[in-house]
């Protein structure tokens, strides 16, 4: 492990790890060093000692309410965007939000916000464990099984839905199974239900198919734990889940040996938190090519802006959300949010820069005039600019961006002898720092 250990190295950790920065967690985990920041990511340790811990859902407060409703999804996506924000453990929240976008489901189909909490919990819970065990839970979880038609798999009759989709978006991806082995797994699956009524997750062995079936090449009268079984016997799955996973933490265009020995990880290792933590130590995670290299999910931008100016979640921050491309509980599909470039729409863009300017305008004299963000050098317009950026946990501009955030400083704050002028200047520097390009990368 030769990388260094600076501010810029922690800031890219803290970034893929979490959503975003303070000023206080760059100063810890710098003194903690990397191996021991990494720890306490991966086994789910307060980064911070003396963090606070997260108020429960029927205790949090947003907007002059006196309580949020479970059954409003609105203040579910407020709640969760909050966990994103305030967690004392990052790591945990970031994994929450990749399972929800592996095992996408919406709540248009569900309908029912609690259920989504429900499993929003249940990949909290297993965020950074044994992905086995997530998968033979998520089978039987209420709200993927209405999202997915499970009801409908019964015997002389399957469903293929969850079938499909367990072997393509799940688990092996598209070319590693055949339409038989998704008639045969949907057999194989068959008995289980959820009832609405009663809430509760039911096995009818009388609509269980017991018959023969052969899935992957592998016979038996199968059941539902003999496809996860028989899934993780493929070698195609620690590939799949080690591509998808350098996607999300590392690059978009991961090299063959990288995906090949994450996946090696994969197959050796228990839980997801212990692949995850080789990652975090890798050299090559801090390489300068693999920064600024991902376009920050909308829940990186909201979140991470929140958290870096230190605001508090509204009811409009989760609706700006929705207007970037991700609104939470509520992926596009089955195969969840395309990422990447559709991140950076036309529409999405005009999101980020309205939700820019109405965080600037929240922004009062008193923290746009923070010691923290006021630099040693006042006569300084590079200075300005670069103590914002860092603010918000960039911790490199372009030249071209240094130049335009320089020319915008200089005649609206270091030549600006008119108070109120000179707060107009500061919200200004923020809002352009906050559209910058560089702040839309993490």
């Amino acid at each position: 492990m030769g990388a260094q250990w600076t501010n810029k190295e922690v800031v890219h950790l803290l970034g893929r790890a979490g959503f975003g920065t303070t000023k206080e967690e760059i100063a810890t985990c710098l003194s903690l060093g990397r191996e021991e920041t990494v720890r306490r990511l991966v086994s789910g340790k307060k980064v911070l000692d003396q963090a606070p811990d997260l108020a429960p859902f029927d205790q949090f407060h947003s907007d002059g309410k006196k309580a949020l409703d479970p059954l409003q999804l609105v203040d579910q996506q407020i709640y969760w965007l909050h966990r994103m924000v305030n967690s004392p453990t990052p790591l945990i929240e970031k994994m929450t939000l990749f399972w929800h976008g592996h095992f996408a489901t919406a709540n248009y189909k569900v309908k029912d916000a609690s259920l989504m909490a429900k499993q929003n919990d249940l990949f909290r819970t297993y965020a950074l464990g044994n992905f086995k065990e997530l998968l033979t839970e998520i089978g039987k979880d209420p709200a993927m099984m209405i999202w997915l038609d499970v009801n409908q798999n019964k015997k002389g009759k399957p469903n293929e839905n969850y079938a499909r989709e367990v072997m393509e978006l799940f688990t092996l991806g598209i070319g590693h199974y055949t339409e038989t082995d998704v008639k045969e797994s949907a057999r194989a699956l068959t008995g289980w239900s959820y009832n609405k009524n009663e809430h509760k997750v039911n096995y009818n062995a009388k609509q269980h198919d017991n018959d023969a079936k052969t899935l992957l090449g592998e016979s038996g009268k199968l059941d539902a734990d003999d496809v996860i079984d028989i899934l993780f016997h493929q070698k195609a799955l620690p590939m799949f889940l080690a591509v998808k996973l350098l996607h999300y933490f590392a690059t978009d265009t991961p090299s063959d040996s990288w995906v090949q020995s994450l996946a090696a990880l994969i197959t050796q290792k228990q839980t997801v938190g212990e692949v995850l933590q080789e990652l975090f130590l890798s050299d090559e995670f801090y390489a300068e090519n693999h920064r600024m290299a991902l376009i920050k999910t909308p829940a990186d931008y909201v979140a991470g802006i929140l958290k870096s100016c230190k605001l508090s979640v509204a009811k409009g921050h989760a609706q700006a959300m929705r207007k970037m491309g991700q609104e939470l509980f509520v992926p596009p599909d089955v195969a969840g949010w395309r990422g990447g470039a559709s991140w950076l729409t036309t529409n999405c863009l005009l999101a980020r820069y309205q939700f820019a300017e109405g965080i600037a305008k929240q922004m009062n004299g008193q923290q746009l005039n923070a010691p923290e963000i006021k630099p040693d050098q006042g006569d300084s317009s590079l200075a300005w600019a670069k103590i914002y950026a860092e603010r918000i946990g960039v911790t490199d501009l372009s030249e071209q961006t240094q130049r335009s955030l320089s020319a915008y400083a200089d005649d609206t704050i270091v030549h600006n002898a008119q108070v109120k002028q000179k707060l107009t200047g500061l919200r200004g520097l923020l809002q352009l720092v906050l559209i910058s390009p560089e702040a839309q990368m993490k």
